[in-house]
């Protein structure tokens, strides 16, 4: 991004929300694969899915402190 480039508030509220959604979907997807260990698909991506969860925390943490 060029310097004189700048997000504005209404941007940042937008993205803000839209790392809370996909925050909040990650953590459903995560409880549904690693409650179903007996699906063995669901099982094989349960590291990426763990993996995706903790970079939409470390995302929806940096705006709730922003």
């Amino acid at each position: 991004m060029n310097q004189d480039q700048k997000i504005s508030q209404k941007d940042v509220k937008q993205l803000s929300r839209l790392a809370s959604d996909i925050y909040n979907a990650m953590v459903v997807l995560h409880y549904f694969c690693e409650n179903q260990p007996e699906i063995e698909e669901l099982s094989n991506i349960l590291p990426v899915v763990t993996n995706l969860r903790r970079d939409a925390d470390a995302i929806n943490a940096f705006f709730i402190n922003f």
